[in-house]
């Protein structure tokens, strides 16, 4: 069975999100989020966030001197700019840069080793082909860049019990991923670190995420129990994979230098300010032709046209069109 693209144009992803239905959910995201940014340098260092859906998690990396929010949905991103324009609005200190753009994940339009971090939340489970997403991470990210990654982990405790009792057929201890409904697959930890190993991106953190994730604990003992409880466990139980999100923490390696991950914070090595950060005014130069990959373009008032092959990309309400 082939998994059918979720569609987000016609439904506000923010509806999924809003009340109190998922607030621990969120909390336990969040604080898993913090964890894996913790000790990173942000001054002059490029962050992209692909898959941002509406921007939920923009305040968890806000401080990083140029962001780039990715989405395949122009309604999530339309949702997104209006939500962060008006938290900056609201916020007082530096801002940064912010580019908004349309694109598939399976061809990004980035320059090779550009990026410092890269987040990805809640979006490769709805890919068909997740290996060719994780060929353009490979490729965008910089040598011993970093890797955030969240997945539906297809080894969780309830997975287990209903295999057991024979609720279900399909085993959540091999590797295969398992799709569920038309528009989600799991993944098997060990399957996500082979892909990620196999590109030169070595996983040096895991965190078991939304560990109590049931609509009766949420009832009782209830959510603000259950947030304690989640950090309780993030803290001292992060490497027993048994939720049903996996956050991972992976740095790509750099051939020419021998990396040793580190127990402990793990330094920023990008002190020396970057070309592409100087420049105030746009990101031309991180930007590519998802079509043919040049990476000149000729800028209009709204749009930019590909000085190679001719493909002309819209902009519409500050947000780039790279979906071809």
């Amino acid at each position: 069975m082939s998994i059918r693209k979720s569609d987000y144009e016609n439904y506000d992803y923010q509806q999924f999100w809003e009340g109190n239905k998922r607030l621990y959910e969120d909390y336990s995201e969040r604080i898993a989020l913090r964890r894996l940014l913790r000790g990173e340098e942000t001054r002059d260092r490029l962050f992209l966030d692909i898959g941002c859906g509406y921007g939920r998690l923009f305040n968890e990396y806000r401080h990083f001197s140029r962001i780039v929010l990715v989405d395949y949905s122009m309604t999530n991103l339309a949702n997104a700019r209006m939500r962060i324009n008006k938290f900056l609005s609201d916020t007082a200190g530096n801002i940064p840069r912010v580019l908004y753009v349309a694109a598939d994940a399976a061809r990004l339009p980035f320059r090779a080793e550009v990026a410092d971090i890269i987040l990805t939340v809640r979006m490769v489970h709805h890919l068909e082909y997740p290996e060719k997403y994780f060929d353009q991470v490979r490729r965008i990210l910089k040598k011993e860049g970093l890797y955030i990654l969240e997945f539906a982990n297809k080894r969780n405790t309830k997975n287990i019990l209903r295999f057991f009792i024979g609720k279900i057929d399909i085993s959540p201890f091999n590797k295969i991923p398992s799709q569920v409904g038309e528009t989600i697959k799991n993944y098997h930890p060990a399957y996500i670190n082979d892909q990620l190993s196999s590109r030169g991106i070595i996983v040096e953190k895991s965190v078991s995420v939304s560990n109590f994730r049931l609509g009766l604990l949420k009832k009782v003992p209830g959510t603000n129990v259950l947030a304690l409880l989640e950090n309780l466990y993030q803290r001292f139980l992060p490497f027993i994979a048994l939720g049903p999100s996996i956050f991972i923490k992976g740095i790509k390696e750099d051939p020419q230098r021998h990396h040793k991950a580190s127990i402990g914070i793990r330094q920023s090595t990008h002190t020396k300010k970057n070309n592409f950060i100087n420049r105030l005014s746009d990101f031309t130069d991180i930007i590519i032709c998802p079509g043919c990959g040049n990476t000149n373009f000729r800028p209009g008032q709204e749009m930019i046209e590909c000085s190679n092959c001719g493909r002309s990309f819209s902009i519409k309400k500050g947000i780039i069109d790279f979906r071809i």
